[in-house]
């Protein structure tokens, strides 16, 4: 069955160029106070100029990548220690426990962090897209027991990992300290 054209439905001549639809005067040309800021989508200093560090791959464009690292505070040892972070494989300087903003090219990122002590441990690795003049904000925590545990990293907000590994490193000591308690009360004869 065949249903007849409805006006104002279908091919028009002019279609999209109606009064008041389509492109309105200056739509789409830069707006003042939107946009670019000043200063930004530059080249910032101390960035790109220290040998062997270039900008990371990616698409054409700059954005930023805002790494905020965290540990638990009885983890206290970090205090002394700063995290490691590395963007495409090549580490970041100066980074810190806290937030840590880097000028990337834009396209995807491959975004580690591990914190160190003895060994490094707790590593985490992501993957990210940063659009061109975006800043894409991604949280690490570091594991709350320096074993074995990976840390995690990904949009914020993020949880601690390790915590039933510490759970256990607290229950199991208690545990046997009640058992031999409870052992030598026997050998005693208090029980």
């Amino acid at each position: 069955m065949t249903y007849p054209q409805q006006p104002g439905y279908g091919q028009q001549p002019g279609y999209g160029q109606q009064p008041g639809y389509g492109q309105q005067p200056g739509y789409g040309q830069q707006q003042p106070g939107y946009g670019q800021q000043p200063g930004y989508g530059q080249q910032q200093p101390g960035y790109g100029q220290q040998p062997g560090y270039g900008p990371p791959a990616g698409g054409g464009g700059q954005g930023w990548i805002t790494v905020d690292a965290k540990f638990f505070v009885l983890n206290w040892i970090l205090f002394l220690l700063k995290p490691k972070i590395f963007i495409d494989g090549q580490q970041m300087p100066n980074a810190q426990w806290n937030q840590n903003t880097f000028p990337v090219t834009a396209g995807y990122h491959t975004v580690k962090v591990v914190s160190p002590w003895l060994w490094d441990f707790g590593a985490a690795e992501t993957q990210i897209n940063v659009p061109a003049g975006q800043n894409v904000p991604i949280e690490y925590r570091s594991p709350l027991v320096n074993l074995f545990v990976p840390g995690s990293i990904g949009p914020p907000p993020q949880k601690f990992n390790g915590v039933g590994v510490l759970i256990g490193l607290m229950v199991v000591p208690f545990v046997l300290v009640v058992i031999l308690c409870c052992i030598s009360m026997l050998g005693a004869g208090l029980l």
